[in-house]
C-alpha cells in the first residue's frame, strides 16, 4: 500500500518558497510518507495538497499563498 503527499503549487505566481516550507514540515510531521513538490501547468492562484493513497488522489488542502 503506497501513501503520497503531493504539494501542487502556482509556480507563475511565485509560490515555490511556501510550497518547499509546507514540504519540510509536512516531512517532520510524517517521516515515512513520500511527498512530492511540483509545480502546477498554469496559473492556479494556489497551494495544493493531496493524499494520494493506492493511486486514488484526494485533495485535503487548497489555498492562496498567504494561507500556506
Amino acid at each position: 500500500m503506497s501513501k503520497v503527499i503531493d504539494i501542487e503549487y502556482c509556480g507563475g505566481w511565485g509560490y515555490g518558497g511556501p510550497a518547499l516550507r509546507l514540504k519540510k514540515a509536512l516531512a517532520v510531521k510524517f517521516p515515512d510518507v513520500e511527498i512530492n513538490n511540483h509545480s502546477a501547468k498554469g496559473l492556479t492562484g494556489k497551494v495544493e495538497v493531496a493524499w494520494i493513497k493506492d493511486g486514488q488522489k484526494q485533495i485535503i488542502w487548497s489555498k492562496g499563498k498567504a494561507d500556506t
